[in-house]
């Protein structure tokens, strides 16, 4: 029996020598760099001394927030009548609670139309709306940035649909532009240019301020002292999201960095364009469990970028309250970051081991 239990060890143990590496595209030195090669200038990010980084299996507390960031299969701003509203409520029903989508300007009779549509078919509903505002370093001509007139305009907003509209998110708000037709190279430097801050001192308590912020970042210290008496909930991004071992621990630096706020996480479950214009395939399915399942532990709500669509995406919906669940794609996210450190092998190796001697003590007794 002990012989069986060996020669068994031996061959699984063959076969993960030899394994290839499962995602070669998530290697720690093939990341897309955050800055421009042509540019030295370093993030100033606070780090905190003690913090602590979790190593336990997630439990179940509870349903997450769960929100789409302007998904490719849904405009539910483009809808109206019964349509809209069966929309809303099968979107409801898929779990998500929060709805993220572009605005240019104010003025534009056609948007502020379909905004209002939007918003009076969700009011009475679980559905929260946030208007995601452009920076210059992704808007076009028509964007505007007359902050105090946007600002108006949501106070007035809240006013009308006081449960449905939540509040209004800035996209990118501390990252760069890569554009030559913008002024600031740093968008945060636009801001203060820009005098955001005299805009937001009129803000209405209740609509809610959604910057969001890159861990790559640049200027955080000015995003913190700044606005952070201004913001009530920080969406947190990584330009590098094909690398998830650091992400706890970037997500914990960062509640630090904005003690008491609220946290939203971006999840891709698809590909962006600067990945794909160097070659990348889209993320793993496994990558992006495991991405949910980090989140699931630190962050308080989940936003699905684009594809909301996809099997992953859908059973984390359908399954985020099991627990064996979550203990399945917390294995997941251990191999991946084992992957992304090349030592899939010996951690593999280890669970073999103890499993067999595990195996061994009981068929023993």
């Amino acid at each position: 029996m002990n012989r069986n239990i060996n020669l068994g060890f031996i061959a699984i143990l063959t076969i993960l020598i030899v394994l290839p590496k499962l995602n070669p595209l998530a290697s720690s030195d093939q990341l897309i760099s955050p800055h421009d090669g042509n540019n030295l200038e370093t993030k100033d990010r606070a780090y905190g001394a003690f913090t602590t980084v979790q190593n336990l299996p997630p439990v179940v507390n509870g349903k997450k927030i769960m929100g789409a960031y302007i998904p490719n299969t849904l405009h539910l701003e483009d809808m109206d009548g019964n349509n809209q509203k069966l929309a809303i409520s099968e979107f409801l029903q898929q779990g998500f609670s929060e709805y993220y989508f572009v605005m240019d300007n104010f003025w534009d009779l056609g948007q502020l139309e379909s905004t209002e549509r939007l918003l009076d078919s969700a009011d009475n509903t679980e559905l929260r709306i946030i208007v995601i505002l452009l920076p210059p370093s992704e808007g076009g001509p028509r964007s505007s940035y007359d902050w105090k007139g946007w600002i108006n305009y949501f106070n007035n907003l809240k006013s009308r649909h006081p449960s449905s509209f939540s509040g209004f998110a800035i996209d990118d708000f501390n990252w760069i532009s890569t554009r030559n037709d913008t002024k600031f190279w740093r968008n945060i430097d636009f801001m203060l240019y820009s005098n955001f801050t005299d805009a937001l001192k009129n803000k209405r308590s209740d609509v809610k301020f959604y910057p969001v912020i890159y861990f790559e970042g640049l200027r955080n210290d000015i995003v913190a002292t700044e606005y952070a008496k201004f913001i009530d909930t920080i969406i947190l991004v990584s330009a590098s999201y094909y690398n998830v071992s650091n992400l706890e621990r970037n997500l914990l630096e960062f509640k630090e960095i904005f003690p008491g706020k609220s946290t939203r996480y971006i999840v891709y479950p698809t590909i962006t364009y600067n990945y794909s214009r160097q070659g990348y395939d889209p993320p793993s399915d496994r990558l992006v469990m495991a991405t949910l399942s980090i989140t699931t532990r630190l962050a308080d709500g989940i936003i699905i970028w684009h594809e909301i669509d996809g099997h992953v995406v859908q059973d984390y919906l359908n399954y985020r309250e099991r627990a064996d669940y979550l203990d399945a794609i917390y294995l997941l996210e251990q191999l991946q970051i084992a992957d992304e450190k090349n030592t899939f092998v010996q951690l593999a190796s280890r669970q073999i081991i103890a499993s067999f001697l595990l195996q061994g003590r009981s068929l023993s007794n």
